[in-house]
């Protein structure tokens, strides 16, 4: 396990997840204090998909997980962005327009 303290983190922070992902563990010290550690995703002990403290909370009804529902692929697209007059607003307009132009 690979030690640094939280300037050296700060600093090197690419650095050190090069090394999380390739499966080092790295514990973060303040004045040689252990105070957190990085560990990769599957190295972690419990890997499912939403901690059991999140689980737990929402059970005691202190918070509301959301819904998960998938964007449709149409999601925001061209057709949907339209006036109460039924024409493209004029920002969009201006917007694609300028695009266009190569601006």
């Amino acid at each position: 396990m690979i030690k640094a303290n939280i300037t050296e983190i700060k600093n090197r922070l690419s650095h050190y997840l090069r090394l999380v992902k390739g499966g080092e563990e790295i514990e973060i010290v303040d004045r040689k204090t252990p105070l957190a550690r990085i560990v990769g995703i599957g190295n972690a002990p419990d890997t499912t998909k939403e901690a059991s403290w999140v689980k737990e909370m929402s059970d005691l009804g202190i918070v509301v997980l959301p819904k998960k529902t998938e964007a449709s692929s149409s999601f925001m697209s061209i057709d949907q962005v339209i006036s109460a007059e039924g024409k493209t607003c004029e920002v969009l307009a201006a917007l694609l327009d300028e695009r266009n132009r190569g601006r």
